[in-house]
């Protein structure tokens, strides 16, 4: 991934955004984690977590070959903790391959790891963005449980979850499970509370891009200088999803150069300043808009799980019909 060059194209377009994966340096995956522990608004963490814990069985396969268990987007691997735990159970060990773009922080994870688990665990990290990541899959024969939980698949563009998942089939046999979360609450004051809390949690997360922009190519944008906001767009439309933008709206008129990047930006007030690309961020889905989203792919869904709100889907995607 050419970050200048992203972070470049981003700035200079119309509207300007910064790469929603750009807030995730150390930092920001400290951030991240914060939101998921102290939001109380952000219902998608202990939905996922209910159903991760309440069909954890279920969820992965009854097998006698031991499964390397991919995790991408790990973070700290919390979630994932979970499929170790059972898979350890029946074997007396696991390889885990995390994929995570934040090189520190997968560095920190693997090594509380392996101070957890020891030898039962063979870690294989893989330090990069998702297309880094799967590329390296091909080189991982017999079974595979690839993760994607915490949101993580959600917050890409539409095209992209289709790409990527195309890319997983290739690397899938029919033995392959793929488990992916996916957010499906579809009321809006609860979308937007949750992505801009009332308590403000949430807004380090989200400024960290400005943050890390600041120091790191010599730029001086005020992070109260933007207010932030959030907005929830609903469709039902099989071939599309819901999903919410996250922007910072300039408080004035303010012009800024980014010697790093070797360019010159001007915000107008009231100018929004995005923090992803493409027209939103963190997808909302129906069963239905799932299903058509796997079927574009060229995989299935074999099942899913549900919390009791229906908040959150688990869902559970093969290569070839179950």
């Amino acid at each position: 991934m050419d970050t200048e060059s992203a972070l470049r194209s981003g700035l200079t377009s119309t509207p300007k955004y910064i790469p929603v994966w750009y807030r995730y340096d150390k930092a920001g995956s400290i951030f991240n984690d914060r939101c998921l522990s102290d939001n109380t608004y952000y219902y998608f963490y202990s939905s996922e977590m209910y159903i991760l814990t309440s069909n954890i069985k279920e969820i992965l396969p009854n097998v006698s070959e031991v499964p390397h268990l991919v995790d991408m987007g790990s973070g700290n691997s919390e979630k994932t903790r979970g499929f170790i735990d059972s898979l350890l159970v029946n074997h007396d060990t696991v390889t885990y391959i995390p994929v995570d773009i934040s090189k520190d922080f997968l560095a920190d994870t693997s090594y509380q790891l392996s101070e957890i688990y020891g030898n039962k665990l063979l870690i294989k990290s893989i330090p990069g963005d998702y297309d880094v990541g799967i590329e390296r899959l091909r080189d991982v024969t017999g079974l595979k449980i690839i993760t994607w939980l915490g949101g993580g698949f959600q917050n890409q563009k539409y095209q992209d979850q289709i790409r990527r998942l195309q890319m997983l089939s290739e690397v899938m046999t029919d033995r392959c499970r793929l488990i992916v979360s996916l957010d499906i609450t579809q009321e809006k004051e609860q979308v937007e509370n949750a992505y801009l809390d009332p308590t403000g949690i949430s807004a380090d997360l989200y400024l960290n891009a400005i943050t890390r922009l600041n120091m790191e190519y010599g730029c001086d944008i005020k992070t109260d200088s933007l207010r932030l906001g959030a907005e929830f767009t609903k469709s039902s439309v099989p071939e599309e999803t819901s999903y919410v933008t996250l922007f910072g709206t300039s408080q004035h008129d303010q012009q800024h150069s980014i010697p790093g990047l070797g360019i010159n930006i001007n915000l107008a007030k009231d100018e929004r300043l995005y923090f992803h690309e493409g027209k939103g961020v963190s997808c909302k889905y129906t069963i239905d808009q799932i299903r058509t989203l796997a079927s574009r792919a060229g995989i299935y869904l074999a099942n899913y799980w549900t919390d009791n709100n229906k908040h959150v889907a688990v869902c559970y995607f093969s290569k070839g019909k179950t």
